[in-house]
């Protein structure tokens, strides 16, 4: 098979690199290969665990989207048309795509946050604390704990009177937990500047009997080391920051790596769910590393104390990821519904309906487990404590543009998005 003689050839050079350089994807391709036959996933899985491409959409659904480097294209090419796999070409060169992005990072207006850009970290965290300047009565912000780099993991807390708000349920959201996913922060801030009546205020008739109910805890950067290392290095970078092993294990007998080090923990596979099973791999260089123990990340350990100290008060937990444009509910790892199957189902249903209504975007209401078995996921984890419902929504696009989601369409996905959260909250 030709795959073999690329995997002799090349087994391993594909890497998201962690060199100090910025890394060039100019001449990279995204492809969508349609796993049609045993054949193919079986190909496309090998190629993905021996790093000669890289998985764009986590799983291994009807199709899965890889990114092909302009060395490996031929080969994987040539391996994919001898399988007869049918392949869509979704990016012809991933550098110019991020090239365009870098453009747009440009005109963004020093001092304003309008939502027509993406934010570095410590613009974001200026940006809630400017809302609590303007709304010191509704909101306040405070950080949970830090990153192993030692940046703030900063929330903002809303209700109506928040002095008098402790003893009301929760609404959790965060953003953010995967560094490439730039429009999942992007799209929980503007849910919280909606809840303020910052924008969107044609919605505030909807949002005041929420802000009566309940207080609102909002995660907008739940990763931002990996976040600001997207930004600055690479842009696929999916992991944490923190050092993980040596590249498949092989250590020399003074401790160096023979291949070597590696960089990051999946923080979504890194929550003591299924911890380590499914939808991961043992190599610590993979996008799908969970770490050699649940909780091993500092923002993954703020996550759990900060909701294991209020989880009986949590009325909902959700997380905004992207992309494929999907509402994911429990469970990831059992293919067995569960006992709220019935809860989850119409929570969904009302999300994706009230979504569809404003842009006439269409998202997938599915359990995540019917998308792709996973450990280790923070929807999961939180399910498994006790909060009946705990959701995970995929963001725009199918696939086009992926992770690299055009500034024109923050707005736009935070306008549907925020139609679909009210939906959601008022099936509680």
């Amino acid at each position: 098979m030709i795959f073999i003689a690329l995997l002799l050839a090349s087994a391993g050079a594909f890497r998201i690199s962690d060199d100090d350089l910025p890394v060039d994807y100019s001449g990279w391709k995204t492809l969508r290969v349609s796993l049609e036959s045993a054949q193919v996933k079986s190909l496309v899985k090998l190629m993905i665990e021996t790093e000669v491409v890289s998985v764009m959409d986590e799983g291994l659904g009807d199709v899965v989207d890889i990114l092909v480097s302009h060395v490996e294209l031929p080969g994987v090419e040539d391996s994919l048309k001898e399988a007869n796999a049918v392949v869509t070409v979704l990016s012809h060169d991933v550098g110019a795509d991020i090239e365009e992005e870098k453009q747009e990072l440009l005109k963004a207006v020093p001092g304003v946050f309008d939502f027509k850009n993406y934010y570095a970290t410590k613009y974001q965290h200026a940006h809630l604390d400017a809302l609590v300047a303007r709304h010191p009565d509704q909101a306040e912000t405070f950080s949970i704990g830090t990153s192993y780099e030692g940046r703030d993991m900063k929330v903002i807390r809303i209700s109506d009177n928040l002095a008098g708000s402790a003893n009301k349920p929760i609404i959790w959201v965060d953003g953010g937990i995967h560094a490439r996913e730039w429009i999942s922060s992007h799209t929980v801030l503007y849910i919280a500047n909606t809840l303020l009546g910052e924008i969107d205020t044609g919605l505030q008739s909807q949002v005041a009997p929420l802000l009566e109910k309940y207080q609102f805890v909002i995660l907008p950067m739940s990763n931002p080391d990996g976040y600001e290392y997207s930004r600055t290095r690479n842009r696929m970078w999916r992991k944490t920051r923190r050092p993980s092993g040596c590249k498949y294990d092989y250590t020399r007998p003074d401790g160096s790596c023979y291949y070597g080090q590696c960089y990051g923990i999946d923080p979504n596979r890194n929550f003591d769910a299924d911890f380590g099973r499914q939808g991961v791999s043992s190599n610590p260089c993979s996008d799908v590393y969970p770490g050699k123990r649940a909780f091993s990340e500092k923002n993954t350990q703020a996550i759990r104390d900060y909701l294991l100290k209020n989880v009986r008060n949590v009325a909902l937990y959700l997380s905004f990821h992207s992309y494929s444009q999907l509402f994911l509910k429990p469970i990831g790892f059992d293919r067995n519904p569960p006992k709220d199957a019935a809860v989850h189902d119409a929570a969904g249903r009302a999300a994706v309906n009230a979504i569809r209504r404003t842009h006439g975007m269409s998202y997938r209401n599915i359990r995540s487990v019917e998308l792709y078995p996973t450990s280790g996921s923070s929807a999961d984890w939180i399910y498994l404590q006790g909060v009946t419902n705990a959701y995970t929504i995929e963001l725009r696009d199918k696939g086009r543009y992926g992770f690299r989601l055009p500034t024109s369409q923050i707005i736009p996905t935070g306008e549907e998005n925020m139609r679909g959260f009210i939906a959601l909250i008022n099936t509680l």
